[in-house]
């Protein structure tokens, strides 16, 4: 009976020890996630590394240093990439209009009228333009804007142009959700607009 009862004793010490050592274990294993967390944060604010909401980084940094390699003004960069996103976004946009062309959605003096239209819209600002393309003008996106204006991210000029340019959306161009389970894959939800589309 003694026997008995050291045996189960035993086996409780055992089994609270592994408890005991499973608990230090994710302990440990929480606080060196928090570690290499804090490390990555503090790397990125000193190497001019921000990272936006969808865990993109914004290469500060690094768009200085091809500058300085290139041996021109960042300025120069900048203006190239601004330059080639641009022209990105049209050819997207116009590869979209020729599909709806194609398959009967719009006539080709409606697509062409639709391409001029997109092609017309405020330089440099296709992060925005881009997903605004795909709906009509609404209240909606006036208030997308305004909070735009209110976080920082538009100039309250800015968004004005892009109000204003939106207004002028042609009637016929449809939205991109009604359009998106008919070209299944060309788009990416109607959240950023033609991005998906090549």
């Amino acid at each position: 009976m003694f026997n008995r009862i050291r045996n189960i004793r035993k086996r409780w010490i055992i089994i609270y020890a592994t408890v005991a050592l499973l608990a230090v274990g994710l302990v440990s294993g929480a606080v060196l996630a928090a570690d290499a967390r804090s490390d990555l944060a503090n790397y990125s604010l000193n190497d001019g590394y921000s990272y936006g909401r969808h865990g993109k980084g914004q290469p500060d940094a690094l768009l200085l240093r091809v500058a300085e390699i290139l041996g021109i003004e960042r300025s120069t960069l900048e203006s190239a990439f601004v330059s080639a996103r641009a022209e990105q976004a049209d050819a997207r946009f116009a590869s979209y209009a020729a599909l709806l062309a194609a398959n009967g959605t719009l006539t080709q003096e409606q697509a062409d009228e639709a391409t001029g239209w997109f092609s017309d819209r405020p330089s440099g600002m296709e992060w925005v333009t881009e997903g605004m393309a795909g709906v009509s003008p609404s209240e909606q996106s006036t208030v997308k804007l305004t909070n735009l204006v209110a976080a920082g991210r538009l100039t309250q000029e800015q968004a004005e142009a892009v109000a204003s340019w939106h207004a002028d959306r042609p009637d016929s161009l449809p939205e991109i959700g009604a359009t998106r389970s008919r070209f299944h894959g060309d788009f990416d939800g109607g959240k950023r607009g033609f991005r998906g589309h090549r």
